[in-house]
This record gives structure tokens, C-alpha cells and sequence, in this order.
């Protein structure tokens, strides 16, 4: 990784050696970790009663929402969520705070409009 970011920063091949760190066998192996760590957390989320299950969603789903609609970062939900910065490689939450973030400025958006609408509000 760090021969790929020093020949990154000599070079103006970004392209280049983009393609090389994706056909590299130290980003094969990181994309194996990754998928071995999303099957374990899975398969320890399928061990849990339905309670401990109900009990989990409902703490991630509020804590994420929350930070979200506070308007924080990928950076602010890892911290929010207690992993940062390990979670930086959770799959998927990049994903999920992209689309958190927007539902939630878009609301914020539709929500200042419907005000200037009617200033009564």
C-alpha cells in the first residue's frame, strides 16, 4: 500500500495505478477480509434471540438516523455508531450514510420551503 501511494504521488498515471492496486494480491486479500468479516457479523447477528435482534436494529437505526439528520459526516456516524475508526471498512455504511444524508437534507429542504409557503409556520 505504501509503494502504491508513493508511485501515486511521483506519477501522473493516477489510472494507472489505480488499476494496479485493484489487480494487486494485497487488495485481494483486503477484499476477502472484508467479505470474511461481513459473513461472521452475519452469522453473529443470525445467533441472537429476536429480542437481542429487535434490540440491535432499534439502536443502530436510531443512533444512525440521529446522526444523520444532525447532518454529520461518515467520520461523525462512525463515531456516532462507536467504531471509528475501524469501521471505516464496515461495507456498506458509506452507502447507507449517503443516502441517510440526502433523504435528510432533502427533507430539510422541502421543510424550508413549505415555510416560506406559509410564514405562519
Amino acid at each position: 500500500m505504501e509503494l502504491f501511494l508513493e508511485k501515486m504521488t511521483e506519477s501522473k498515471n493516477l489510472g494507472k495505478y489505480l488499476q494496479e492496486w485493484w489487480d494487486s494480491d494485497a487488495c485481494k486479500e483486503l477484499q476477502k477480509a472484508n467479505d470474511e468479516a461481513q459473513q461472521r457479523a452475519v452469522g453473529k447477528y443470525h445467533m441472537l434471540s429476536e429480542q437481542d435482534k429487535i434490540d440491535m436494529v432499534e439502536a443502530i437505526t436510531y443512533i444512525m438516523c440521529k446522526a444523520e439528520e444532525e447532518g454529520t459526516s461518515h467520520r461523525g456516524l462512525q463515531s456516532a455508531l462507536g467504531i471509528y475508526p475501524a469501521g471505516f471498512w464496515v461495507n456498506h455504511l458509506m452507502d447507507t450514510h449517503n443516502a441517510l444524508w440526502t433523504y435528510y437534507q432533502d427533507k430539510k429542504k422541502k421543510n424550508n420551503l413549505d415555510t416560506l409557503d406559509d410564514p405562519v409556520k
